[in-house]
């Protein structure tokens, strides 16, 4: 396991470079890991999302703008930008090429330096929109 100290940034590394062995270092096999809409996953459905997702957008990139620890509980806000320019069994569709970005935060629920409890929160609809995904609103 991860202590808190780096751990956000060892996180989003794996999103970027789609190296999910990483996540087994990072969180015990039973974390709840909570992306709504999706149905709350442990760590091996993680790495499935995490696996397809990667695959949609291969030059996934990742800022992060500020961490904040409060007791046992930390966040994270960040950015990101990608190309939907792969063919995954998550997005079920031929590859846009257009470029998206979104932003969003993740709230990490620790016991003894162990994350058992994972919140992403993110502005899927206006990803999926942005890479042609989805058709815009109104």
């Amino acid at each position: 396991m991860s202590s808190q100290t780096g751990f956000f940034s060892r996180f989003g590394d794996v999103w970027c470079t789609g190296k999910v062995d990483v996540v087994d270092e990072l969180l015990p096999a039973d974390v709840a890991y909570h992306l709504p809409p999706f149905p709350d996953m442990d760590r091996e459905g993680l790495k499935q999302l995490i696996t397809g997702f990667h695959q949609a957008f291969p030059d996934f990139s990742l800022t992060i703008h500020e961490e904040m620890r409060d007791g046992d509980t930390t966040t994270a806000r960040w950015s990101c930008t990608a190309t939907f320019t792969g063919a995954s069994p998550l997005l079920p569709l031929a590859p846009t090429g257009l470029a998206t970005e979104g932003s969003g935060a993740h709230v990490i629920h620790w016991y003894r330096d162990t994350p058992i409890e994972v919140w992403h929160f993110g502005d899927w609809l206006g990803w999926l929109q942005r890479c042609g995904v989805m058709p815009p609103l109104g």
